[in-house]
């Protein structure tokens, strides 16, 4: 295995499933709910935007990106530590996705997943 400073988006989304694989299910239907939202309130989001790191509309198309990517492999993305990982953390949409995970995170019930994340994305 490789030092954590060495892994890859992939390989640290591989990681993050491997071992938390019960977790999975729940992060891909929140993933799912999100960019429902973001789809839905795209005007209020935008409005209100004030991220100077990216513009809305970049951000809005990795959310888009993200739906049509859970649309496409999301059955598979829950069984598959490689098709989740592959699939989600390739490409400029793992910058989407951590923030993501980082997000949700902050609300799960498991202290460990939290922790995990912690170490693995911060």
């Amino acid at each position: 295995m490789k030092a954590l400073h060495e892994l890859t988006n992939t390989g640290k989304g591989r990681l993050l499933f491997e071992l938390f694989p019960d977790e999975m299910p729940a992060l891909l239907d929140h993933l799912a709910e999100v960019c429902t939202n973001f789809r839905e309130n795209h005007e209020e989001y935008k409005k209100n935007w004030d991220n100077g790191f990216m513009p809305f509309d970049y951000w809005f198309s990795l959310s888009e990106e993200c739906a049509a990517l859970l649309k496409k492999h999301g059955h598979t993305m829950r069984k598959n530590s490689k098709v989740f990982s592959d699939q989600l953390f390739y490409g400029y949409t793992a910058l989407f996705i951590g923030d993501r995970i980082l997000k949700y995170a902050s609300h799960s019930g498991s202290e460990n997943f939290k922790q995990a994340v912690a170490l693995i994305y911060t």
